[in-house]
C-alpha cells in the first residue's frame, strides 16, 4: 500500500507540473505552433537546396575534368560561366588565367600586340578570383598568378608600374604562407625583381619588337631573365624587302649552270664546267656561232628519228 501511495503522489506531482507549464505555455500555443512550422520548413528546404547544389557541383567537377582534357582556355573559360560561384566554377576561371598567361609568355616574343593581349586576359582572370577564400592552396594559386602576370606584363610596351605590382603579390604571398608551396620561389622572385639588371632586361624586352610576328612562338616554359631574351633576327636588304630579286651581272648562260649546280643531289660530285668571262665583250660573229652550234644537235637528234 505504501508503494502504491507513493506512485501516485509522484503523477500527481507530474501531472501538476505539465499543467503549470501547459497553463504558461497555452496563450502562446500559436505561436509556438508557427515557429515549429517554420523550423519544419527550413529543414526540408535546406536538405533539398543541399542535395540539389551536392549535384550541381558534382557537375561542375565533371565539366571541369573534361576542359582539362583540351586544356583550351575557351573551354575552362565556359565551365566557369556554366557553373558561377561553384568550388569547380572558379577553379576553372583560375586555369583559364593561367593558360592565358603561358600564352602570353610566348607570343610576347615573336608578336607584341597579342602577347600583350593574352596577358590581359590572364590579369583580369586572376582579378577575378583575389577575393575568393574557398582553399587557402587556391588563393596562393592566385597570388603566384597575379605576379606572373604583372611581370610579364611588364615587358610589353603597356606596362607601367607592373614591376613593383608584382612585388607586391610576391611579398604578400611569402607574408601570410610563410611555409607555403610557393614561398620559396616567391623569394626568388623578389631577389631578382630587386637587381638592377633585371629591370633592365624587362626594358629591353619591352622596346624589343619583333620582324616577322607570323613567326610560331617557342614552346615550354617561359624563364623570366636575361638570358630568355632573344636575338633579334638580321633585317632583311632592300631587295628582300620588295620580293625583287637582286640585280645580278651573271649572264643566262652562267645562271643556268649555276640553278643545276644548285639543285644537284647531294651525293653526286658536282663537275665544274668552265665559264666564259664576264667582262668580256660578245662579238655578233661570236652569237652566230653560238647559236649554230645550239641548233646542231637538234639537227642530229632528228636525223637519228629518221634513221630509227
Amino acid at each position: 500500500m505504501k508503494k502504491e501511495r507513493r506512485q501516485e503522489l509522484k503523477e500527481n506531482e507530474l501531472a501538476e507540473i505539465l499543467a503549470r507549464w501547459y497553463a504558461k505555455i497555452a496563450p502562446h500555443s500559436q505561436k509556438i505552433l508557427i515557429a515549429v512550422l517554420v523550423i519544419v520548413i527550413v529543414y526540408l528546404g535546406w536538405t533539398i537546396w543541399s542535395r540539389w547544389a551536392a549535384a550541381v557541383e558534382n557537375e561542375a567537377w565533371q565539366a571541369l575534368h573534361a576542359a582539362m582534357e583540351s586544356g583550351a582556355a575557351a573551354d575552362y573559360e565556359t565551365v566557369a560561366e556554366r557553373f558561377p560561384r561553384t568550388n569547380a566554377g572558379y577553379w576553372a576561371q583560375l586555369l583559364a588565367a593561367d593558360t592565358h598567361l603561358q600564352i602570353g609568355c610566348r607570343q610576347i616574343l615573336v608578336n607584341k600586340a597579342d602577347g600583350a593581349q593574352e596577358l590581359r586576359k590572364a590579369l583580369d582572370g586572376y582579378l577575378a578570383v583575389r577575393n575568393v577564400t574557398i582553399s587557402p592552396l587556391f588563393q596562393q594559386r592566385v597570388l603566384w598568378g597575379l605576379g606572373r602576370a604583372y611581370e610579364a606584363l611588364s615587358g610589353t610596351r603597356e606596362g607601367q608600374g607592373e614591376l613593383d605590382r608584382a612585388m607586391t603579390a610576391y611579398r604578400e604571398l611569402v607574408q601570410r604562407w610563410p611555409d607555403g608551396p610557393f614561398s620559396s620561389i616567391a623569394k626568388r622572385r623578389l631577389e631578382s625583381l630587386e637587381k638592377s639588371e633585371t629591370r633592365e632586361f624587362y626594358d629591353a624586352l619591352a622596346a624589343y619588337e619583333p620582324v616577322r610576328p607570323s613567326v610560331q612562338p617557342p614552346s615550354g616554359i617561359i624563364d623570366f631573365g636575361p638570358s630568355s631574351l632573344p636575338t633579334p633576327p638580321v633585317q632583311p636588304s632592300s631587295g628582300d624587302e620588295t620580293g625583287a630579286a637582286p640585280a645580278s651581272d651573271t649572264k643566262p648562260g652562267e645562271q643556268v649552270v649555276q640553278e643545276k649546280s644548285e639543285t644537284s643531289p647531294p651525293s653526286e660530285p658536282t663537275v665544274e664546267m668552265p665559264l666564259p668571262d664576264v667582262n668580256a665583250p660578245i662579238s655578233e660573229t661570236d652569237q652566230g656561232q653560238g647559236e649554230e652550234k645550239a641548233s646542231e644537235p637538234k639537227a642530229d637528234s632528228g636525223e637519228d628519228k629518221l634513221d630509227s
